[in-house]
């Protein structure tokens, strides 16, 4: 038999030797009808000897699999290829419900994906391999040259991860109606340089092959896999000129290969290499309690996604002598920490070949200090508690301490680039007097002393509480859950860095009790609408708790965050307990899953990467139109009035369809575009007048 797509031919070639008697005896017969029966059954032989060849080739029939491309804007459920987030309540009975997703959506119209871009920024998207048998679907090969067009390739090649699923068993506590329910979600992404998908390179033993249901991650009836691809658009403009490009994303498996072709408009302007908008995840402790080797990688994931990293616990080694004399060990740390303050952990030099930030220093360094306070702590220096902090002698110490601090960072870290932050975790989120009377005390000090760093409280102060703190402070994480436009402008306009910091969702009073954005089975265009919120509000910028909280067990249970109340408050007595999903949960630690030897980004992490560069959107269209009407017209069809006592018990704060997300963000880039064109056709015109 030879098959084709369309074409099955059949040879027979019958020796009459191996006819057994009594089948003799029926050809016979049959043939005794004379020569148009014999046709017939010549007709029924060859039908049946088709349907067996069919049936033993079942694992090469072209239906077996399926490949389709779905925008990086959505989650995929692995089990039943149901699109997760179109789960939310809002959006039941809405035409986002009866689409499939998987023939056609809004970037891929069944036969051709469409992308556009800006340089300097990251574009990405979703392979999914469907499953249409019940068999192991093994040698899966996955190949994407780069993009060429304009007489040229890209010099960056796509990056390429696969989608890792957790199960989520029970909403996240107090979301029970916001929630997407139970189920699998995908979430982390291993780089494909820790997936075997070659088998030439493999010795001996396959350790993480590329199959279908996934090898490692243990999917119940696993029918789909998920491939993200990130593509780094360069920055350069000699490198991506502007118009378009295209390639061709295959799969092979078992030697039958499907491909779809991808078409990428890149537009004639480039986002900020630098990351201005310093978006950030405070995590005490977890970045300095990591081996350098895996404290680099981490820094060099945020900076790729325009994330930083804040861990107020570096605290240099210090002697306090009786006669208050201060040693402060600072070789270690500066061996240490010097590559991220000069830049070049993020060049070549240290294997940072490309991407957003490449040779910027960190965006935001908070300082030492600390105070003795709500957590227990001692303070660096440690002058004890607050009943003695404000003698002389231990006044003096602080002073000195300060002073000698600034003296050491004037020559290793720039303040133009790198803001430096002064946050006393002894003072967080501290809602009584004295507390606020130490902010003043410590705010002034040092305004007086040290007056390049901001001095920043976090939490959801009441108007009593600003009126005590406001000429003290520099910088405000403001709890969304007290955050009010009309009331807190008036502190933005004195100059106060106010930054966004919180749940993104408030179904009742009780979800302010954590410091995280982030919730797993919570819409994903939540990471998004918090940069989308900071234009809106005029905040500068925003604030998440926790980058990595949970990050060894978090493959395998998405619950980071469990703990139950011993006492049983009123206040809580609906709730008596937490299970948050992946809440302050953005990185997978390494050395978990088998051949993942470094740590893993998320998708959310990735989606509040997209809301950053449309932050730079947003800011790019503004500044050329030298006003924010446009820009404030588009953001005010999305986001409506989220946070603050209003939104409680309101989920409507913005548009929860992953494809007006998308439009808006097209919309923005061709308004730059025909801008930015516009202006360079004057320049010329005038340069032109000129001669």
């Amino acid at each position: 038999m030879i098959q084709t797509d369309n074409i099955i031919t059949v040879t027979m070639n019958i020796d009459k030797n191996l006819i057994i008697p009594g089948r003799v005896r029926l050809f016979n017969s049959l043939f005794q009808f004379g020569s148009v029966m014999k046709k017939y059954f010549i007709l029924i032989c060859v039908a049946i000897i088709i349907n067996s060849c069919r049936s033993l080739d079942s694992g090469r029939n072209k239906n077996e699999w399926d490949i389709s491309v779905i925008p990086s804007s959505v989650r995929i459920d692995p089990t039943s290829g149901e699109i997760i987030d179109h789960r939310f309540l809002l959006l039941k009975g809405k035409d986002t419900e009866k689409k499939d997703f998987l023939q056609q959506n809004h970037i891929f119209d069944g036969e051709i994906v469409a992308l556009h871009a800006a340089r300097g920024e990251y574009i990405s998207f979703q392979l999914v391999i469907t499953n249409n048998t019940s068999k192991t679907l093994d040698n899966i090969r996955i190949d994407m040259p780069p993009f060429s067009g304009n007489n040229a390739q890209f010099k960056i090649s796509p990056e390429l991860f696969l989608e890792w699923a957790v199960e989520v068993k029970s909403p996240s506590t107090g979301y029970p109606a916001a929630s997407l329910g139970t189920g699998w979600y995908p979430d982390a992404l291993i780089p494909f340089s820790y997936i075997q998908d070659d088998s030439a390179q493999v010795r001996w033993r396959w350790i993480y092959p590329l199959w279908l249901p996934d090898f490692n991650n243990r999917i119940d009836n696993q029918k789909s896999m998920i491939v993200w691809i990130d593509q780094y658009i360069p920055f350069k403009e000699e490198d991506a000129r502007p118009g378009s490009y295209s390639t061709r994303l295959s799969v092979t498996i078992d030697g039958a290969t499907k491909e779809i072709p991808i078409e990428l408009s890149v537009w004639n302007f480039a986002i900020p290499n630098e990351n201005r908008f310093k978006a950030g995840l405070q995590h005490e402790g977890f970045m300095k309690s990591m081996s350098e080797k895996q404290e680099l990688a981490v820094y060099q994931l945020l900076k790729r996604n325009r994330v930083t990293i804040l861990d107020p616990t570096y605290e240099p080694e210090i002697k306090i002598s009786d006669n208050r004399k201060i040693d402060i060990e600072w070789k270690t740390l500066d061996d240490r920490l010097r590559k991220y303050f000069s830049g070049k952990a993020f060049t070549g030099e240290y294997g940072y070949e490309y991407g957003p930030g490449y040779g910027e220093p960190i965006e935001t360094f908070v300082l030492p200090f600390d105070v003795y306070g709500r957590h227990g702590t001692i303070g660096w220096p440690d002058i004890g508690k607050p009943d003695v902090e404000r003698n002389s002698k231990n006044r003096a110490i602080y002073i000195n301490c300060i002073n000698k601090v600034r003296s050491h960072f004037k020559t290793l870290i720039d303040p133009a680039k790198t803001d430096l932050t002064v946050y006393l975790n002894g003072l967080d989120e501290s809602y009584f007097p004295e507390a606020w009377s130490r902010m003043v005390y410590y705010g002034d000090m040092f305004r007086e002393h040290y007056p390049e760093t901001l001095f920043r409280i976090d939490g959801g102060y009441t108007e009593e509480a600003l009126q005590i703190v406001k000429n003290s402070i520099s910088s405000w994480a403001s709890h969304t859950i007290e955050y009010d436009f009309e009331a807190i402008r008036k502190y933005q306009e004195m100059g106060i860095k106010v930054w966004l910091y919180g749940p993104m969702l408030y179904e009742s009073k009780i979800n302010s009790w954590v410091g995280s954005s982030t919730f797993l089975d919570l819409p994903l265009v939540n990471d998004r609408a918090i940069s989308w919120s900071c234009w809106k509000y005029r905040t500068f910028s925003w604030l998440s708790w926790g980058a990595g909280a949970g990050w060894i067990n978090g493959w395998y249970d998405p619950e980071s965050w469990k703990d139950a109340s011993k006492a049983k408050p009123e206040s809580e007595a609906e709730f008596t307990y937490k299970k948050i999903n992946g809440n302050a949960l953005l990185i997978y630690a390494p050395g978990v899953v088998p051949n993942v030897s470094g740590p893993c980004p998320s998708i959310r992490l990735k989606a509040m990467r997209d809301g950053v560069q449309e932050y730079e959107y947003m800011r790019l269209l503004a500044d050329i139109d030298k006003n924010r009407v446009r820009v404030d017209s588009l953001v005010n069809t999305i986001i409506k009035l989220p946070y603050g006592p209003k939104s409680i018990g309101n989920l409507d704060v913005w548009s929860f369809d992953p494809e007006e997300w998308d439009e808006r963000r097209i919309v923005m880039g061709e308004m730059i575009e025909k801008s930015t064109t516009s202006i360079m056709t004057q320049n010329t015109i005038a340069s032109e007048v000129k001669e």
